[in-house]
C-alpha cells in the first residue's frame, strides 16, 4: 500500500508513544515522538517540524514532571491531558489574554492549536512513562492495589463479591501488577481524545497501526471501509517483520476515525486521510 506519490507508507503505532509499554507485535513500526525521546532513536519518528521550540518545550515538560511525580493516581493526569482540549491553563487569566490575541491575530490560532497538540501527546507520554515506572517496581505491588481501591471508591473493610472481581481483574493471574500495556491502556487518555492531536503532529505521509483488539472491533463496526490485507502487502507495510494475524485496513477522514460525521472547523487537520492498519478483531 503506498501514498498519493507511490511511497510506501510508513505506520505508527497508535495509540500508545512509547515502546516499553506497547505489545510487541511488529517491531518494524515506529512510535510517534512528540518531543520527548532521544533524539534518532530508531524506533521513533520525530516530526521535522514540531510547533514547540525547545525553550518552551522544557518549561512546559519540568511542570509536568512535577505534576507527575507528585501525583498519586496516573489517572488525574490523564484528566488533565483532557482539560481545555489540551490547553491546560484553560481556566486562567492567561487563557483569556490568549484567546484575545486569536481574535485580533488569527494566524497565531493554527500554531496554537498545532502547540496544544504536541503538548497533549508529552503529557499522554509522560503518563505511560509514569506506569512504566509502576510496572517495573515489584515492591508496589501493595501500594497500587490501595490507589486502585482508592481510585474506584473502594473503602478499607469492603468485601462486595463485585469489589473482590474488579480489584482481582486489574492484576495478572499471578496476582502481581498489571503488565505495562494494561496500566498504559487504563491510564492514558482515551484513544479518541488523542487522535486529533496525533493526526495533528504526525506527518502526513504515515498512517497509523492499531494492534489493540477492543479498538480495532469498534472501528469495523463503524462502517470505515475496512478491509483484509493480502498477505503480499505484509512486507512493504511492515519491513521489520509483520504481525502474526490477519489484518485489515482502511483510509478514512481522520474525523470519521474519531466517531464525528462531519468535519470539524476547531481541528482541520481531520480532514486529511490517512491509510490505518489494524490486527483484525
Amino acid at each position: 500500500m503506498t501514498d498519493a506519490s507511490g511511497n510506501a507508507v510508513m505506520l505508527l503505532h497508535f495509540p500508545c508513544l512509547t515502546p516499553a509499554v506497547s505489545i510487541d507485535g511488529a517491531p518494524g513500526v515506529r512510535f510517534l515522538d512528540p518531543g520527548l525521546g532521544e533524539p534518532g532513536a530508531p524506533e521513533l519518528l520525530r516530526p521535522a517540524d514540531l510547533p514547540l521550540s525547545q525553550e518552551e518545550l522544557a518549561g512546559f515538560l519540568r511542570e509536568f514532571d512535577r505534576l507527575r511525580r507528585e501525583t498519586r493516581n496516573p489517572k488525574d493526569l490523564a484528566l488533565l491531558a483532557g482539560a481545555g482540549g489540551g490547553h491546560f491553563f484553560s481556566e486562567t487569566s492567561f487563557a483569556v489574554r490568549e484567546a484575545l490575541e486569536d481574535q485580533l491575530n488569527p494566524g497565531r490560532v493554527a500554531l496554537r492549536r498545532a502547540k496544544q497538540a504536541q503538548l497533549a501527546l508529552c503529557l499522554a507520554a509522560m503518563i505511560e512513562h509514569s506506569v512504566l515506572e509502576l510496572a517495573e517496581a515489584g515492591s508496589l505491588d501493595e501500594d497500587f492495589r490501595k490507589d486502585l481501591a482508592e481510585s474506584l471508591g473502594i473503602e478499607d473493610g469492603d468485601d462486595d463479591d463485585d469489589t473482590a472481581m474488579v480489584l482481582a481483574a486489574a492484576f495478572s493471574s499471578d496476582g502481581g501488577l498489571p503488565t505495562p500495556a494494561t496500566l498504559a491502556d487504563e491510564f492514558r487518555p482515551p484513544w479518541r481524545q488523542l487522535l486529533s492531536p496525533f493526526w495533528a503532529i504526525a506527518p502526513v505521509e504515515t498512517g497509523i497501526f492499531i494492534d489493540d483488539p477492543e479498538i480495532a472491533a469498534a472501528l469495523q463496526d463503524a462502517d470505515l471501509g475496512f478491509d483484509d490485507i493480502a498477505p503480499e502487502a505484509f512486507p512493504a507495510l511492515f519491513p521489520g517483520g509483520a504481525p502474526d494475524a490477519p489484518l485489515i485496513a482502511a483510509r478514512p477522514a481522520g474525523y470519521r476515525l474519531a466517531g464525528r460525521t462531519r468535519p470539524d472547523p476547531e481541528a482541520p487537520w481531520l480532514d486529511a486521510t490517512r491509510l490505518v492498519v489494524a490486527v483484525k478483531p
